[in-house]
C-alpha cells in the first residue's frame, strides 16, 4: 500500500450525488493497521425514501478503487437502522462504488442490484485549514471587549461562548485525532470507556437513555478523552478565562486570543437539534447535558454542542448564507491582557478554583498567585 494513495483517500468527505435518486453523501474514511476503514452514507432528497449506510473497508493502490458495499436502510425521520420488512418498496442490497481522488475533490459514480445508479462529488473536509471567520473590530484589549459584551445581560441565555488561545477553526476533539468515523467510535471506543470508568466515577450510565449518553459524553469532554463535543459556556467571561488561562507565555507574542459567540436561540428555532452522532445527516447541535458526576458543569456555566461534522464553520457558514442570518461572530483580544484580564476575571469569581472544584483547581489558582 502506497501512503500517498491513503493520505488521498483518508478523511471526511461531503458533497452531493445524483442520477435515478439525489441527495447528500457522507464518507468518513480513517486508517486502521495497513487499510482504511470507514462508513458511508447517502441522504436522500425525498424524506419519504429510506437513507442508506455502509460500512467500508479497502487498501487503495492507486488514485481510483471500485468498492462493492451492502447498504442498510436508515428511517428517513429517525436516525435508526430499519430492517427491510419495514421498508416500503425496493431497496438495494448491494451497491457498487467507483471513485477516485482529484486534488480536494471525490469524483465517481454509482449503481445498485435495482436499476439505480448515477454520479457522486464530494469535498474533502477543509478543517486544517485557518479560520475564514474575522472579527468585526480587529483586535480588541481587555476593556473594549468587556464593554462589547456588557450589552448582552439584555438577551441572556440567547449566546454562547467559547474561548480559545488561538484563532484556530472550530473543531472537536475527536475531530482533532486522525479519526472520522464516529460509527466506530460509537460501537467500539465509547461502551469500552464506560466500561472502564464505571469504579472512577461511582456513576452507572445507561447506553439506553439518551440522557445517560449526554451526561457521560459532557463527562468524557472535561477529563480530556476526545469526543464529537464543544465546550461553550454562557458567560463570555467564562469564555474569555478559559482563551487567556490556556495561552502561554510564549502564545502572547504569536497572536491574539479568539473568543466566539454563537446564536443559540436563533438556531435552535431555525434547524432541528440532534443527539445522536450516527445514522444522521449532518448537523451541529446544541446540547445541555445533565451534570451526572460532573461538578464543573454548574460554576462553568457550561453547555456543550454535537456534531458528525469535521468542518463546523463551513456548515455553519453555509447556514448562513441560506438564511440570510448571522449565528457566528468571533473577537480576537490582545494577549498580553492576560494579567489584567485574569486579575480581573479572579475579583468577579472565575477562577482555577471556583472553576475546576477539587484540589486541581486550588493548585492551578494558587500557582497563577503565586508564580504568575
Amino acid at each position: 500500500m502506497s501512503k500517498e494513495f491513503v493520505k488521498r483517500f483518508e478523511g471526511q468527505w461531503l458533497g452531493q450525488y445524483s442520477g435515478t435518486n439525489s441527495g447528500l453523501a457522507l464518507l468518513d474514511l480513517d486508517l486502521e493497521d495497513d487499510h482504511l476503514l470507514g462508513s458511508a452514507y447517502a441522504f436522500d432528497n425525498d424524506d419519504s425514501i429510506p437513507s442508506c449506510a455502509a460500512q467500508v473497508d479497502f487498501t487503495p493502490n492507486a488514485n481510483s478503487v471500485n468498492l462493492n458495499l451492502r447498504p442498510v436502510p436508515i428511517n428517513p425521520r429517525y436516525p435508526q437502522v430499519m430492517s427491510l420488512t419495514e421498508v416500503e418498496g425496493e431497496f438495494p442490497q448491494k451497491l457498487d462504488l467507483r471513485l477516485k481522488v482529484e486534488a480536494s475533490s471525490l469524483v465517481g459514480s454509482w449503481e445498485t442490484d435495482i436499476e439505480t445508479s448515477g454520479n457522486l462529488l464530494l469535498q474533502k473536509s477543509r478543517a486544517n485549514s485557518k479560520s475564514e471567520y474575522l472579527p468585526d473590530e480587529g483586535t480588541l484589549g481587555w476593556t473594549e471587549f468587556q464593554n462589547l459584551v456588557s450589552d448582552l445581560s439584555l438577551a441572556p441565555y440567547r449566546y454562547i461562548f467559547r474561548g480559545q488561545s488561538k484563532p484556530w477553526r472550530l473543531r472537536t476533539s475527536f475531530h482533532r485525532t486522525r479519526r472520522k468515523d464516529l460509527f466506530r467510535y460509537w460501537d467500539e471506543d465509547v461502551p469500552r470507556v464506560r466500561h472502564a470508568s464505571v469504579g472512577a466515577t461511582n456513576q452507572l450510565f445507561d447506553p439506553q437513555v439518551p440522557e445517560h449518553n449526554g451526561a457521560f459524553m459532557h463527562l468524557l469532554q472535561h477529563h480530556g478523552y476526545p469526543t464529537p463535543l464543544l465546550d461553550w459556556s454562557y458567560s463570555p467571561y467564562i469564555a474569555a478565562f478559559f482563551a487567556y488561562s490556556s495561552l502561554s507565555d510564549q502564545g502572547r507574542e504569536r497572536g491574539p486570543v479568539r473568543i466566539f459567540m454563537f446564536d443559540a436561540k436563533s438556531w435552535r428555532h431555525n434547524y432541528n437539534q440532534l443527539n445522536n452522532i450516527i445514522f444522521c445527516r449532518p448537523h451541529f447541535s446544541i446540547l445541555e447535558p445533565y451534570a451526572i458526576g460532573n461538578p464543573r458543569a454548574l460554576p462553568q456555566q457550561s453547555i456543550g454542542t454535537i456534531t458528525n461534522l469535521d468542518d463546523i464553520e463551513t456548515y455553519i457558514k453555509f447556514r448562513e448564507n441560506e438564511r440570510g442570518t448571522r449565528y457566528l461572530r468571533v473577537f480576537d483580544l490582545d494577549p498580553s491582557d492576560k494579567p489584567k484580564a485574569l486579575k480581573q476575571l479572579g475579583l468577579m469569581g472565575i477562577s482555577y478554583g471556583s472553576l475546576f472544584p477539587g484540589i486541581d483547581g486550588v493548585c492551578k489558582e494558587y500557582r497563577e498567585r503565586h508564580f504568575g
